[in-house]
């Protein structure tokens, strides 16, 4: 039967709206597949940048393939394109979330290769047959709208139609999707929206079109799905969290990718305009080796233990050994200065935690705190894990809570200055991040210190390596990021640029002690002093910390231990020693081409192209 002709100018009308939701649609599964891999792979500006190259491209074959499709009347090629992308598009980021999944599993066993590039062509075919798919809409709707127009052609309003629903769509996604809803609920949403054009145009358009009555059971049946679904997100949320966190460890073999995993608790997530911040329970985990360093547990057994704090699934902070990283982070630049800050500046440090330790001085007059992530802030002073980690630092009245971003913090704050700056950013695996370890960031972190004061930041990706020269003596060298990190302060201005670590000596009894126990228990023969001293090693290099002390005049080390009566769980005289580890000779020049800015980022992380991994 032949289809329903309805009036022309309401027809018209419908294809101007059509061309201003679906647009609108289209992008939103743009931003849609670009932030589900931005946050499985890594690099925003990389996965974005190819995945609107690729979707583009795919919109261009979709276009071609429109004029060969001309067994179908338009409607009811319309239709099915709107049944097709409200398929795949609902399905897209769990695809990419399983895809994520397996490959971590195989990754942990050695087998990561294939798994990577299954995992991109997945995410390469999702993407391009939603391109496609798009890509057919707008030729659609401008041959509809001209063969029912009575005038001119309405080719050009279409199109008008078309980029103002587009801008809808990229203002819709990042102000009232992301910061409220899980990806996995947002492709739902745009599926839905598919669904309904379909089934608006099967009603009005295709009513008496051959199975029409079958194909409007099918469109309902699918939106029940939908409907339930969307009610189901807490349930899916969880499901991939709690695969992307505990799968690698607690699976056993392929078949437990699809296991809901409900033995595991539950991950806690905070979803904010800037991040995901997830705070996990992974049980079991605690080193009892750490008691032979750490007093924490031992002096406070309400310390919670095997808690992590992720943001936007990257590592941040373990309960374990979260002291390792603050006591060194905050105590040492002080101690090497010898002389307690009076008005400090910490930039990050959400949690909290770097707070509770600059707290012990009394001298410390006060701390402005400046941090982008109002959310984080509020979750650090309320969440039961987060306070009895930081001690209720957050709530100190000697504390200052400034929310924005910290470059501009700095560049617009010039009537104040301080005696010590804390920078506690992610690591810059992003080329959106890497501003806050730029040549420009650093010169305003030298013009807001005051004379004698200092700066200290994590080095992400600072290490070191002990080497022999040819008379056989052992010297350390500074690899991965450190010529990027000493190029960028030194054309910053700064005199001194010393690194220091979190190491741990090798020699400690304690530790003897508890590996000695495990030996027993397990009947295995006593091991030798040097098999002890070496797994001793390994386990301390497995948790050494690269940071930086900054200074605006020349000043090196060596530098003596001075107690300042504060209580440490970890850290002491020998370890402050160890800390500063053959520091290396002062650079005579810059290497202009190690040097990170604003202007042509050179990320102290290489490794942009990783995918995510939790642990």
């Amino acid at each position: 039967m032949a289809e329903r002709a309805p009036s022309t100018t309401a027809s018209v009308t419908v294809v101007y709206v059509l061309s201003f939701i679906l647009s609108g649609c289209s992008l939103l599964y743009e931003l849609l597949i670009a932030q589900t891999l931005s946050l499985i792979a890594g690099n925003m500006v990389i996965w974005y940048s190819l995945t609107v190259g690729t979707y583009l491209a795919a919109m261009g074959v979709g276009a071609i393939l429109y004029g060969s499709a001309q067994r179908f009347r338009d409607w009811g090629r319309l239709y099915r394109v709107e049944i097709m992308l409200s398929l795949i598009g609902a399905s897209v980021v769990i695809l990419l979330n399983l895809a994520h999944s397996l490959h971590l599993f195989q990754s942990a066993r050695g087998a990561g290769l294939w798994s990577t590039v299954f995992f991109f062509g997945l995410w390469f075919t999702v993407t391009f047959l939603v391109g496609i798919l798009t890509g057919m809409e707008l030729p659609l709707l401008i041959n509809l709208g001209n063969e029912l127009a009575a005038g001119p052609s309405v080719t050009n309003r279409v199109l008008g139609w078309d980029y103002i629903g587009a801008l809808a769509g990229g203002v819709t996604f990042p102000l009232f999707l992301v910061p409220f809803l899980e990806l996995h609920t947002i492709g739902f949403i745009i599926a839905a929206i598919n669904l309904l054009v379909a089934f608006y145009i099967l009603c009005r358009f295709l009513s008496q079109a051959p199975r029409a009555m079958l194909k409007t059971i099918g469109s309902a049946a699918f939106g029940a799905v939908l409907i339930v679904a969307y009610f189901a997100g807490p349930r899916i949320e969880q499901y991939f969290l709690k695969k992307y966190y505990y799968y690698i460890n607690s699976a056993v073999n392929l078949s437990a990718l699809f296991d809901p995993m409900n033995h595991m608790p539950l991950v806690y997530r905070e979803s904010s305009p800037y991040q995901k911040i997830d705070i996990v329970h992974d049980p079991g985990n605690y080193d009892s080796l750490l008691a032979a360093y750490s007093t924490k547990f031992t002096e406070d057994r309400s310390k919670p233990k095997d808690r992590y704090l992720f943001l936007n699934g990257d590592f941040q902070a373990t309960s374990n050994i979260e002291e390792l990283y603050h006591e060194w982070f905050a105590h040492v630049p002080i101690i090497a200065g010898g002389k307690v800050p009076e008005r400090v500046l910490v930039l990050g440090g959400g949690d909290g935690l770097i707070h509770r330790e600059l707290l012990k001085y009394k001298g410390i007059k006060s701390i402005v705190h400046v941090d982008i992530d109002h959310r984080l802030v509020a979750l650090a002073k309320s969440h039961p894990v987060l306070t009895a980690l930081n001690e209720r630092s957050l709530h100190n009245p000697r504390i200052r809570i400034v929310f924005g971003d910290a470059f501009q913090y700095l560049r617009n704050n010039t009537d104040q200055t301080f005696d010590a700056i804390y920078m506690d950013f992610p690591h810059a695996r992003d080329y959106n991040l890497s501003k806050l370890y730029s040549r420009e960031f650093y010169h305003f972190v030298r013009e807001r210190l005051a004379d004698g004061g200092f700066a200290a930041l994590d080095a992400p990706g600072l290490y070191f390596e002990t080497q022999t020269d040819n008379v056989g003596r052992a010297h350390s060298t500074h690899g991965g990021s450190w010529p990027i990190h000493s190029s960028t302060m030194r054309l910053a201005g700064f005199k001194t640029i010393l690194p220091f670590y979190m190491i741990l000596e090798t020699d400690n009894p304690k530790a003897f002690a508890i590996i000695d126990k495990w030996d027993s228990q397990t009947g295995a023969d006593e091991p030798e002093w040097e098999w002890k001293t070496e797994y001793l090693s390994n386990f301390s290099d497995d948790l050494v910390e690269g940071f930086i002390l900054l200074r605006k005049d020349e000043r090196h080390g060596p530098f003596e231990y001075i107690d300042f009566g504060i209580k440490t769980h970890i850290l002491n005289e020998k370890r402050f020693k160890l800390a500063f580890h053959d520091p290396p000779q002062p650079m005579d020049r810059v290497d202009l081409s190690k040097v990170n800015s604003i202007l042509r980022p050179t990320l102290p992380d290489g490794m942009i192209w990783d995918i995510r991994s939790p642990w």
